[in-house]
């Protein structure tokens, strides 16, 4: 009986690790997902602007947009270029509206995104209020694109590598702890 309950405290130890590590990834509540957004040339400009210049973006949020969704939604991160300036989640003093329609897949299909600074800003929509167009400007000079609108893709999930890695440690400390146990028991 005394070399049966070592045996069954192993069992049950391995086990609840082999829980753990299956419940785990449920605690981690969303996949973080980036998308980009494609705009086409602008159609008017002033200097320091070109009509080769365009509205881009890269946008990640904290998990990604669902289905049939309508709504405004604030980034984890964000990179907003318009050919002049770059606006990202880390520019000092940013004002930014992110305001997504998708459709039943989830794709973005409706937009009001607009990122500004002092000394300027980055605006995309393709809604008919305040009207289609992507536009770019600052203190000297503005880009424009009226009723073109780009596109916006799903670039994917962002790797995490939190959650593995403090998955992998908490496995192997559990492992560690068990190893140990068991050393420790008399024979």
């Amino acid at each position: 009986m005394k070399t049966l309950i070592p045996a069954i405290r192993r069992s049950l130890m391995f086990t609840a690790v082999a829980a753990l590590s299956t419940v785990y990834p449920t605690w981690v509540q969303a996949v973080p997902t980036r998308y980009q957004y494609t705009g086409n040339p602008f159609s008017a400009v002033t200097a320091p602007y070109t009509m080769s210049d365009f509205v881009s973006a890269m946008v990640t949020l904290a998990g990604p947009l669902p289905p049939d969704f309508s709504g405004t939604v604030t980034p984890t991160a964000f990179t907003f270029s318009d050919g002049v300036q770059t606006i990202t989640n880390l520019t000092p003093n940013v004002t930014l509206m992110f305001q997504f329609v998708t459709g039943p897949a989830g794709a973005i299909t409706g937009w009001f995104v607009s990122v500004q600074i002092a000394t300027g800003f980055i605006r995309t929509t393709n809604f008919l209020v305040p009207g289609i167009h992507d536009q770019g400007g600052t203190e000297t000079g503005f880009g424009v694109n009226f009723d073109s609108p780009g596109t916006w893709t799903t670039v994917g999930a962002v790797a995490d590598t939190g959650s593995t890695l403090s998955l992998m440690t908490l496995t192997l400390m559990a492992l560690g702890v068990a190893a140990r146990r068991f050393k420790r028991a008399p024979a």
